[in-house]
């Protein structure tokens, strides 16, 4: 009898483990919050002496990576899929000149959040989101690049560079 069992319980853990595997295989399982940057720092190749910044609401994430001086920068723009899925997925990145020298941003089809994403050579030190009811500010380091996400639907955006000058940002679909 207890032979029996035995059998049983190997045979039910090496399908659980062969599920998982499945799952693993099919990007099915995804990346967990916590362990975002090293999937950055390893899927993209980013280098140990990089700042790695962002930001992870419930549903999409966001990120630049950049050496000290500034000279480059990698982006990425995960997502966390509805239904079984237990993290988040790459779902964009890379360098783009946009990110260097403007506002990007990045919405991804049927998510209703957004991220901005930036190397800051505006200098932008505040954003205002207006939700016609009233205006929420979010302080900025003007001298640092910055990843934000937002809800789609959370108002009117608008950036400010140090002078107190609007800065434009342009939408880019993943």
């Amino acid at each position: 009898m207890k032979k029996v069992f035995l059998k049983i319980t190997l045979g039910v853990v090496l399908v659980c483990i062969l599920f998982v595997g499945f799952l693993y295989v099919n990007n099915d399982i995804g990346v967990a919050s916590t362990n975002l940057e090293a999937d950055i720092r390893s899927s993209q190749k980013i280098k140990d002496d990089w700042t790695v910044e962002g930001n992870v609401s419930g549903t999409m994430a966001a990120y630049i990576s950049y050496p000290q001086d500034m000279s480059d920068h990698t982006f990425s723009v995960y997502v966390n899929r509805p239904g079984l899925s237990f993290g988040y997925f790459f779902r964009g990145g890379g360098s783009l000149s946009g990110v260097e020298r403007e506002i990007v941003e990045f919405t991804v089809e049927e998510y209703k959040e957004r991220a901005f994403i930036s190397m800051n050579q505006q200098q932008v030190t505040q954003l205002q989101i207006d939700d016609g009811n009233s205006i929420q500010g979010i302080y900025i380091d003007s001298n640092k690049p910055f990843a934000i996400v937002l809800p789609i639907n959370a108002g009117t955006i608008t950036f400010y560079d140090v002078n107190g000058n609007i800065v434009e940002y342009w939408n880019d679909p993943l």
